[in-house]
């Protein structure tokens, strides 16, 4: 059956708002789905940058950075764009049609080598605070701390010079034998100053590095590529230095425990000489040990009234043949400096041979007798490690660490980080400052309804 309808005019008008505002809102819902997608998009492009980090600074480093050079060196803003471009478009291809990308373009980063190294330094000190923990670390500045202060005491006493004779009672038993061109202390230490270091405190048989590198070509010597933007820096605690140093002690070879040999196998010795040879780095190495040992036998000699008494004797013995009674006190001071100087060979050619030394002597632990110093050429050859106590090799390199400044620290780290990843294949141009930390991109879009719009957006390993 069928019947007739009829719609008001009212009802007409009313349906057609309703309509309207279903327009609206469905135009409306798809603007905001494009401007979604578009910051999705930015995000996914973002990740997909980063994700080619730098694999060998990880693996072996801990250190997460993406290589904007890719390989070439010099920072390659415009694959780092395109990288960027190519997997938002994906993004935007997926899905209901949104927005459309109209530019792309870099506004801001951060290197590792940018304000000192902050980053790289911050990226170090997390992978110790993960490997080692906080209290480790504390533990070790507590340590440095108070043989720093140790060893300041010593120098000072060197350097206050010669105290008078104690006046506690000395043996009497202080009396010399002969004195020839042979057995003369003062002769004897004045040959072996002029004599080469590494000769006197390494065995015979010792092999040393000869490899050799370019320094001025180090990231410490040459003009650095510059991060940009405002992007914010890290923070950077009192204590970064001190786990930076634990770091380099960890990733980096030495001469009694080369971990990881690549430019050069000394390396935190290159950190403590900053030479361009294994051999220049362990020699200079060696004669900051020598004169921290000489600092603390010095300071022993002058307190140890047997030692003190011996070295009278000896002086005013000296005087005598030499026909200056008035000198006894300069000869006596050029005795017990010398003897000092002996007893530090000594010292050193322990650490060498991976025995430790006191931080402070005393009779038990003093090896050369003033009598003995004509026989210190054969005493040196003595190749056995044979302290137990004391400090090793590893701990005067985390002294001179310690004592080093923190761009030196920073700068040399680097320097030997990148030196053996440019030993990859095909890495042989790598740089560490074309390695990003964090990015900031800006985009365009334009909306299905022709609308415009830009989105800023910033990814980083630090988030």
């Amino acid at each position: 059956m069928r019947q007739k309808g009829s719609i008001t005019i009212a009802m007409c008008m009313m349906l057609s708002v309703m309509l309207g505002i279903l327009t609206a809102g469905i135009k409306l819902c798809r603007e905001q789905y494009a401007r979604v997608q578009a910051v999705n998009a930015v995000d996914t492009g973002l990740y997909s940058v980063f994700s080619e980090y730098e694999r060998d600074l990880l693996e072996e480093y801990d250190l997460f950075f993406l290589d904007s050079g890719y390989g070439g060196g010099a920072i390659d803003a415009f694959r780092v764009v395109q990288q960027m471009e190519n997997s938002m478009d994906l993004t935007l291809k997926t899905g209901i049609r949104g927005s459309r990308r109209e530019n792309c373009s870099i506004t801001g980063y951060r290197l590792a080598s940018d304000n000192g190294g902050e980053a790289f330094c911050a990226q170090a000190a997390e992978a110790v605070r993960k490997h080692l923990g906080t209290d480790a670390v504390k533990r070790l500045k507590e340590y440095l701390s108070n043989t720093g202060e140790v060893i300041e005491q010593q120098q000072e006493q060197k350097e206050a010079g010669v105290p008078p004779m104690p006046e506690e009672p000395v043996p009497d038993d202080t009396s010399v034998s002969e004195i020839t061109p042979d057995n003369n202390p003062l002769e004897v230490i004045k040959r072996i100053r002029t004599m080469g270091i590494l000769g006197l405190v390494l065995p015979d048989d010792a092999v040393i590095s000869e490899k050799e590198a370019d320094v001025s070509v180090f990231t410490s010597n040459r003009n650095l590529q510059k991060g940009m933007g405002s992007l914010g820096g890290r923070e950077s605690g009192t204590s970064d230095k001190l786990f930076l140093q634990a770091y380099a002690m960890n990733k980096l070879g030495t001469y009694r425990e080369p971990v990881n040999p690549g430019a050069l196998d000394y390396q935190v010795e290159y950190i403590v000489g900053g030479k361009g040879s294994d051999r220049e780095n362990l020699k200079k190495t060696v004669n900051r040990m020598l004169l921290l040992r000489e600092a603390a036998n010095a300071a022993y000699l002058y307190t140890d009234p047997e030692k003190r008494a011996q070295s009278g004797a000896l002086a005013a013995s000296l005087c005598t043949a030499l026909l200056i009674p008035e000198g006894v006190f300069v000869v006596e001071k050029l005795l017990l400096l010398g003897w000092a100087y002996g007893e530090s060979l000594l010292d050193v050619r322990q650490l060498m041979a991976g025995g430790k030394v006191p931080l402070v002597k005393n009779s038990a632990s003093w090896q050369l007798a003033l009598s003995d110093i004509g026989q210190i050429f054969s005493l040196l050859q003595d190749g056995q490690a044979k302290n137990t106590s004391g400090l090793d090799y590893n701990d005067y390199l985390q002294i001179l660490l310690f004592t080093s400044s923190r761009n030196n620290l920073t700068f040399r780290c680097m320097d030997m980080i990148e030196q053996n990843i440019r030993l990859k294949p095909g890495k042989e141009n790598f740089r560490i400052d074309s390695c990003m930390e964090c990015l900031e991109m800006e985009t365009g879009f334009l909306s299905p309804s022709g609308n415009r719009w830009t989105a800023v957006r910033s990814y980083g390993y630090d988030m």
